[in-house]
């Protein structure tokens, strides 16, 4: 990377920094025997380098695969609900504007104009075109470059040169499913079904399309300042859960799934179940998901699934809700998680129940907060027990699923023909 782009992305502002290694892999930098050991038995296992965590080198190898050639989640398609919406959206060392055109469809663009490579939106807003603030290139909501004022002399509009065809807003690749907006900085790569089609099948059996995407409870984004990759390894285990999270019910265990390079999940199930801040006996009464009606009607405990989808969403179908965590990861070590939980039926939205909603919502932000004492300070010390020698071990029977997301990590970190 040029200097001229290091100094660009500091000055931006979005924690990215140019590697002078170049590091194709986890293996250029931490040797092949090291990382062996994060595929040993269980029992013997060794968890990811602290570096792993810390190192700009380590974050300029993610940008570069798994924030640029596969598919990551980079907001909600209901934050822009009617077309002209727009809202810039700075993650993972990219600078994206989401917006919904006139026809309805969410599409995303670098956020960066076509003229001088000036950030074009600084806030969510609502327009009929996106126009430039230094020199008032104007933008049509499908990406378009419509006007170039003055840009030939005073009242000339057109210079040789400026081919408003060619000079459109660049483009990503852009999906949305179950509410969540995924980007592929990359032009080629496979689609964003073949790349979630684990994960969908996955979800099939809470059918997802029956929960209430348009009316979901919400929290405002908080910046932890932990790694991307900390948040995911925080809930891949319920080791923790009686002795950090009094709101919630310990199952007796997991069975975990892998799907592919796409996710890793934890199944439990809830016998004595803490409706989260809402009495049982009491109302509102919210409506359950397909599979854990299925389950009540049968006596038996209610399942729930937390799909950990790496780099930037948790799907968990729990028995009332869906819940969605979208991280944004700023920085090595800053990450923002927003969550959303979406209901079904009229308990979704109806003004009655909204108290209730927001109950379950302030208890599961008291959880994130649970956690982040923990898993802030091993992103603190992640430098230092590389300094000691202290390797990370996990439990074989409670942490399997996230030595799973450590194999993961290093998988969809390969660089392979270049």
């Amino acid at each position: 990377m040029s200097e001229v782009r290091e100094v660009f992305a500091r000055s931006q502002g979005n924690g990215f920094r140019s590697s002078e290694r170049g590091l194709r892999s986890y293996t250029d930098h931490f040797g092949h025997a090291r990382l062996a050991r994060v595929d040993a038995d269980l029992g013997q296992a060794r968890g990811l380098p602290g570096a792993a965590y810390t190192d700009p080198a380590i974050w300029d190898l993610e940008h570069r695969t798994i924030f640029r050639r596969q598919w990551f989640a980079v907001g909600f398609a209901s934050d822009i609900p009617t077309p002209g919406d727009f809202m810039p959206i700075r993650t993972a060392g990219w600078e994206i504007l989401a917006i919904r055109g006139h026809d309805g469809v969410v599409r995303a663009f670098h956020n960066v104009c076509r003229h001088r490579g000036t950030r074009l939106v600084h806030e969510k807003g609502h327009r009929n075109q996106i126009r430039c603030g230094w020199h008032c290139w104007t933008y049509g909501l499908d990406g378009e470059l419509r006007s170039t004022p003055i840009v030939g002399g005073v009242g000339v509009h057109e210079a040789d040169g400026i081919d408003r065809q060619a000079l459109g807003l660049v483009p990503l690749a852009t999906e949305v499913w179950t509410d969540v907006i995924f980007v592929r900085v990359a032009a080629e790569g496979q689609p964003l079904r073949e790349q979630l089609a684990p994960l969908i099948e996955r979800m099939a059996p809470y059918a997802l399309d029956k929960f209430c995407l348009d009316a979901p409870a919400e929290n405002e984004e908080r910046v932890v300042n932990i790694n991307w990759k900390l948040y995911h390894e925080g809930g891949l285990e319920g080791y923790h859960i009686p002795f950090v999270h009094p709101a919630l019910e310990q199952p007796p265990g997991y069975t975990m799934d892998v799907g592919e390079k796409c996710f890793v999940s934890l199944t439990g199930s809830l016998g004595n179940y803490r409706r989260l801040g809402v009495q049982i006996n009491g109302t509102p009464k919210f409506d359950f998901n397909d599979a854990a009606q299925a389950a009540a009607d049968r006596g038996e405990r209610l399942p729930y699934t937390i799909a950990f989808t790496p780099p930037t969403i948790v799907v968990a179908p729990w028995p009332e809700m869906l819940i969605m965590t979208l991280l944004r990861p700023i920085s090595v070590d800053k990450t923002g998680v927003r969550r959303r939980m979406y209901f079904i039926g009229p308990s979704a939205s109806d003004p009655a129940c909204q108290s209730a909603r927001q109950a379950i919502l302030d208890t599961w932000d008291d959880i994130t907060n649970e956690d982040g004492k923990y898993s802030g300070a091993v992103q603190e010390l992640a430098s230092l027990r590389d300094e000691i020698g202290l390797d990370t071990r996990f439990s074989p029977y409670w942490e399997p699923a996230v030595r799973a997301f450590q194999q993961q990590i290093l998988r969809r970190t390969m660089i392979e023909g270049e």
